[in-house]
Parts: C-alpha cells; sequence; structure tokens
C-alpha cells in the first residue's frame, strides 16, 4: 500500500535542514600543545645560553692569555734594562735561601716578598734632585733611597679571592710613567699585582744549564746566567688548558756583574754606648783612592758626610734620639769615578747615664 504525503507533510520535511558540527581542543590536546611548546622556548633558550657561554669562555681564555703576554713582555722589558740580576753589592743568590739573604743585603723588608723569583736593579736616568719638588710624592725631602736606582723585586704567591687562581705574579718597585720613565721621588709599591691565573704545576721541567741559577716554582720560574734569563710563564687559562710563555731577555748592560768594584763595610755598637766602630773592604786600586762615609737617619730623610779620606777605617759617635735608627754607608772615589754605594749598616742609639 502506498502512502502518500499531503502538502503539510511536504513542508515539514523541506523545512528540516543539516546544522554543520564544531569540534573544540580538549584538555589533553591543549597539554600536549603546551608541553611541545614549553620544550621547543627550553631548547631554544639552553641554546643561547650555550652559546653565550661559549662565547664568554673564549672572550676569558683570550683575555687570560693577552694578560699573560703583556706580563711577559713587561718583565722581560725590565730584564734588558738592568744593571743587576739576583745580585745586590755585595751577594748573589744561589737558592731560595740565599735569595732572600740577598735581598736583606739590598736592604729590603721580608714584608716585601713572598717567594722572590728575581731581583732587578734598574738604572733611574733621569736626573735625581736634592730635593723633591712640590707637587709630587715626598716634595720638600730628599728622595728615597736608593735613588739613582730602582729595586724591583718579582715574586709568586697564591691568588687572593680578588684574583683568578692559583697564583698570581706580584712585583715591588717604583711604578714606570707610561714612557717607562721612573720618577727618583716616587715610593716603591709593595705587593702590587701584575698578573693571575698562573699555574700550579708545569707539564715539562724547564732546564737551566750549569752556571745558570734556576729561581720560581710552577707557573713562574727564571734561569738566570749572569746578564741573561730564561724567562718561563704558564698560565691556567681553563681547566684543561695551560698556555705558555718562554723566551730569553738579555740584560742592555751587557752583564750583571758589577764592573766597577764596590766597598764592603762592617761596623759594630760598642755595648752600652753610641760609638760606632766602622770598617771596610775594597778590592779596587788603593792608589789615589777617597773613601766617603756617609750617616742617613731613616725618620727624617736626613743624610750627611761624616768622613773624607783614605783610611778604611772610622769611630763616630751617633748623636739624637734614643731609638732613632742611624745608617752607614760606603763610597770610594778614584779620580773622577764614584764607586756605588756599600752595603748599609744600620744602629739605634740607647740612653747612656
Amino acid at each position: 500500500m502506498k502512502h502518500h504525503l499531503g502538502g503539510d507533510g511536504l513542508h515539514q520535511l523541506s523545512s528540516k535542514k543539516t546544522l554543520p558540527t564544531h569540534h573544540g581542543f580538549t584538555l589533553v590536546e591543549l597539554l600536549v600543545a603546551a608541553f611541545i611548546t614549553s620544550l621547543v622556548v627550553s631548547v631554544a633558550g639552553f641554546g643561547v645560553i650555550a652559546a653565550t657561554r661559549a662565547n664568554n669562555r673564549t672572550e676569558a681564555i683570550a683575555a687570560r692569555r693577552h694578560d699573560l703576554s703583556r706580563a711577559f713582555d713587561f718583565i722581560s722589558n725590565e730584564i734588558r734594562m738592568a744593571k743587576r740580576i739576583n745580585q745586590s753589592q755585595i751577594m748573589k743568590a744561589t737558592d731560595a735561601s740565599s735569595m732572600s739573604s740577598m735581598l736583606t743585603s739590598a736592604g729590603l723588608q721580608a714584608s716585601d716578598w713572598s717567594n722572590p723569583v728575581l731581583y732587578l736593579e734598574i738604572p733611574i736616568t733621569s736626573q735625581v734632585p736634592n730635593i723633591c719638588p712640590a707637587g709630587g710624592p715626598n716634595a720638600g725631602s730628599p728622595p728615597p733611597q736608593p735613588a739613582t736606582y730602582d729595586q724591583v723585586v718579582y715574586d709568586i704567591r697564591p691568588s687572593t679571592q680578588d684574583w683568578l687562581a692559583p697564583n698570581s705574579i706580584h712585583r715591588y718597585g717604583r711604578v714606570p710613567a707610561s714612557d717607562g720613565s721612573i720618577n727618583p721621588c716616587s715610593n716603591p709599591v709593595a705587593s702590587d699585582t701584575l698578573v693571575d691565573a698562573i699555574s700550579e704545576e708545569i707539564d715539562t721541567p724547564p732546564t737551566c744549564p750549569t752556571p745558570g741559577v734556576m729561581m720560581g716554582k710552577g707557573g713562574f720560574q727564571a734561569c738566570v746566567q749572569g746578564s741573561q734569563v730564561d724567562l718561563i710563564m704558564r698560565s691556567q687559562i681553563s681547566d684543561v688548558e695551560i698556555h705558555r710563555l718562554s723566551s730569553t731577555a738579555t740584560s742592555r748592560a751587557g752583564t750583571s756583574q758589577p764592573s766597577q768594584p764596590i766597598p764592603v763595610l762592617t761596623a759594630t755598637q760598642q755595648p752600652g754606648t753610641n760609638q760606632i766602630e766602622l770598617n771596610w773592604q775594597w778590592s779596587g786600586a788603593l792608589s789615589g783612592v777617597t773613601f766617603e762615609v756617609n750617616q742617613e737617619i731613616p725618620s727624617t730623610s736626613q743624610k750627611s758626610k761624616i768622613y773624607t779620606g783614605s783610611d778604611s777605617r772610622n769611630s763616630t759617635e751617633m748623636q739624637g734620639l734614643a731609638g732613632e735608627q742611624h745608617c752607614y754607608t760606603v763610597t770610594a772615589k778614584v779620580g773622577q769615578i764614584t764607586s756605588p754605594e756599600s752595603n748599609k749598616v744600620c744602629f739605634t742609639p740607647v740612653t747612656v747615664y
């Protein structure tokens, strides 16, 4: 049997339409998308950080190499200017113990160094005034002694918290001007850090043929053979990399041995008195020689001549306040040539009743 739809039925069928279906994101899909996004951002971030760290490391290594090279060149240049190397007027350093004794004989204090490697006496080429000019260091006073040359000590010691481990090289001495000149009125600077990150160990022990004398340790060593110095420096520029510098520097004076004899002074203070007995030895020519004894009071920078003559001894009495140190030196003059000053001996006056 056939069924026929009337007009109303057709109208109802034609009025029904199919609506489009819209699907949203589920919570799982959002979480997955967020995870992927954060993963991509993290990977990119780690890449940027790694690249930045690598760049900083490269710059730090380059900076350390540059600092070591500058320090190496600076020390080498001072070696070339030195008139004496690891030697005072009366002593020569042959090991660590004699190095300390030699520095003491040169008038330096034990607080001025730690593990000394090099001692240099560098001539001051500028004119030395009798009184330091106004507006500068030690104005109105005589230049600090020695005034005609600078005493420089290089030593190695553990780095402090302000400097890169493990070791640093320190310098004692007057600070040169930008043109390399030295102001005789300036005071020496102690414990001045020259360069840090000096290695503790050295991969290949350096050689020092006889009669050379090796001084120093680890990444800072020097083989001294008269006027020639084989300088060895090693920088711990990273955990796995050591920067190596080695070279030979020679004093332009041609020898670190003084070409001119120097008096050697000994002295004693009579017990319970202020009487000083001075005696000196002279290995130079005796004919026509004139000796000059100078007295200096370091606390007041007063220096005076107390004897001139051909004898090799003199007796003097200290005049001054008790506890005020008096120091004595001797020079020898032959013709127009005057020797460098002898070693310095110092005494302190006592109260005599």
